[in-house]
């Protein structure tokens, strides 16, 4: 993962841990699986893919990105997951990423989708475009 990516991720998820509405329904800390630690409570967020392109042109340095986020949820309807979701997607679209060496001049949501994945266990996709570039 390049220097670029790693930003962007660990920026998108310090503004999903202080949003007030994603704490409330994704915890404090926020729940997120692969960090490191043991599997999270339900619900929990995931990144599930980061492909990143270069988009520089004319003398202009810069990366477009595609991240899938993703919320697992154990609830009947699904309607934790969506709550969840929606929240994600709100609060990144508003977030003003801090990026050490890197700008994020667009970060818009592209879709979202909620399917059911077993019984009970429900799993929300939102995509989000961003492109970053070197700051200064």
């Amino acid at each position: 993962m390049s220097g670029a990516e790693a930003a962007l991720e660990a920026a998108m998820l310090e503004a999903l841990a202080l949003d007030v509405t994603v704490a409330a329904l994704l915890g404090n800390p926020l729940r997120v699986a692969g960090s490191g630690g043991p599997a999270p409570a339900f619900p929990y967020l995931e990144l599930v893919r980061h492909e990143s392109a270069d988009a520089g042109g004319a003398g202009v340095e810069a990366s477009e990105h595609r991240i899938d986020l993703a919320v697992v949820s154990r609830d009947a309807g699904g309607v934790r997951v969506k709550q969840a979701m929606a929240a994600v997607g709100a609060a990144l679209s508003h977030a003003e990423l801090e990026m050490a060496g890197w700008r994020c001049v667009l970060l818009v949501p592209l879709f979202s989708d909620a399917v059911r994945s077993g019984v009970q266990m429900w799993r929300a996709v939102v995509r989000l475009k961003a492109v970053i570039e070197p700051a200064g």
